[in-house]
């Protein structure tokens, strides 16, 4: 196995490691950013509401410019990364975030803002179906379930650091130059990226071959897997599970805390802080039971873990008020849980059901699944919320109610899919 040496002004090398370890380290730095980026305007929104004399809907609009970008390139992204290989994609990917998050620093616009916030998505759209396609050969396919819940634990760390960590940084040093802070670490990684990640293990890199991958040569790719019913069954699973989660978690989660629960704000971000905390610490070891333990059963641990998150939206639905601290605590815990494990089984199963040559163009088509999920399922629940109305300044539970019922019934229907995922002939 290679190893780096890093040293310091000069010095004897102060610090050995592990060449894939070293790969893992640097791909997960950038799925940080991934995260943190997504999350931060959140943030940001007092700021750049003060600095361009911004309205709600324009903050809005720049804030979307991220998931635009993101969400259209992915299967681009996938199939570049089996046409010209995963390192590539994310070495170029990652100097486009650093021209973003150096641009939005210097913004005198909203428009700007936007058109930099877009080259960010543009950019982080580029990591996660790379990052896996190279862990894959380094660490082998049964840790792919692992290293994809390390990356969703380290995404979600970065939602973290982009929560209240985030906000005390900019009051120390202005928001500008916090974004300038965050070009120069992109820039970093955009260096180590280039100098050190690579395909995979040179032995088996063939004589004559940048990558191992090279059979894919355009569109009777994404034309064999579009007609793939396994393709379809898994796109509606993908975005029938993706869309309630992403709602609650990103926009009527934390109204929903105080409304319902009367929790002031802080204390209301705390309890939702849960879900994150329960991808971190529970999502790794569903990935080592996946990997381990379940390495032949992944539909049958999927249809499970899609099963408990229907009781989780159930409890919130039918007897929400009622729950108590600790019961509501651990409902967004293992939310948080069972989606790592979720999505850990969703990738591992694709992975098995695609040759290792378009699992990057596989994966890149999915990927947008839970993305539209997402921008249908957040205006829908907001349409059944105003059809209730507001009881002066908030909801009531019965308006919550009412949505989150609709995405306990995606789940349901998500729930459903999974039991009739097709496989491949001679397998468990």
């Amino acid at each position: 196995m290679r190893k780096f040496a890093f040293a310091d002004a000069g010095a004897i090398s102060l610090v050995i490691l592990p060449q894939r370890y070293l790969i893992l380290l640097i791909l997960n730095g950038l799925y940080f950013f991934v995260y943190f980026h997504r999350v931060s305007t959140a943030v940001l929104a007092p700021y750049l509401i003060e600095a361009f004399s911004a309205s709600a809907t324009s903050l809005g609009a720049m804030s979307s410019a991220y998931f635009y970008p993101y969400a259209l390139s992915q299967p681009m992204v996938g199939w570049l990364a089996d046409r010209w290989g995963a390192k590539k994609i994310i070495t170029f990917s990652t100097l486009i975030s650093f021209l973003g998050a150096f641009l939005f620093a210097l913004a005198e616009s909203l428009i700007w803002a936007a058109f930099a916030r877009a080259l960010i998505g543009f950019g982080a759209a580029g990591v996660f179906v790379p990052a896996l396609k190279i862990l894959l050969p380094w660490f082998g396919a049964k840790a792919f379930a692992r290293m994809n819940t390390i990356l969703l634990a380290v995404g979600n760390v970065g939602a973290i650091v982009a929560s209240t960590p985030y906000a005390w940084f900019i009051q120390q040093v202005g928001w500008r130059n916090s974004f300038f802070f965050i070009a120069g670490l992109s820039l970093l990684l955009f260096f180590l990226s280039w100098q050190f990640v690579r395909d995979a293990p040179e032995a088996e890199i063939k004589p004559g071959k940048e990558t191992i991958n090279k059979e894919p040569t355009g569109p009777p790719g994404f034309f064999n897997i579009l007609k793939s019913p396994f393709y379809w069954l898994m796109a509606v699973l993908f975005f029938a599970y993706g869309g309630p989660f992403s709602t609650f978690q990103g926009l009527w989660g934390y109204p929903f805390l105080i409304d319902v629960f009367a929790f002031d704000k802080i204390k209301a971000s705390y309890f939702l802080m849960l879900i994150a905390w329960g991808v971190i610490l529970g999502g790794p070891i569903l990935g080592f039971l996946i990997d381990k333990k379940f390495f032949r059963y992944k539909r049958e641990l999927l249809s499970s873990l899609i099963a408990l998150q229907v009781l989780n939206w159930a409890a919130l639905v039918f007897i929400g008020p009622s729950l108590g601290y600790f019961l509501l605590g651990l409902i967004l815990f293992l939310m948080g849980m069972f989606l790592a494990g979720t999505l850990s089984s969703v990738w591992s199963i694709v992975r098995e059901e695609s040759s290792p040559e378009r699992l990057g163009t596989t994966m890149g088509m999915l990927n947008p699944a839970p993305f539209l999920g997402i921008a249908v399922f957040q205006p829908l629940t907001g349409y059944l919320m105003d059809r209730v109305g507001q009881e002066g300044n908030t909801f009531s539970f019965s308006a919550y109610q009412q949505a989150f019922a609709l995405c306990l019934c995606s789940l349901i229907i998500s729930l459903i899919f999974s039991f009739i995922l097709p496989r491949k002939r001679g397998k468990r």
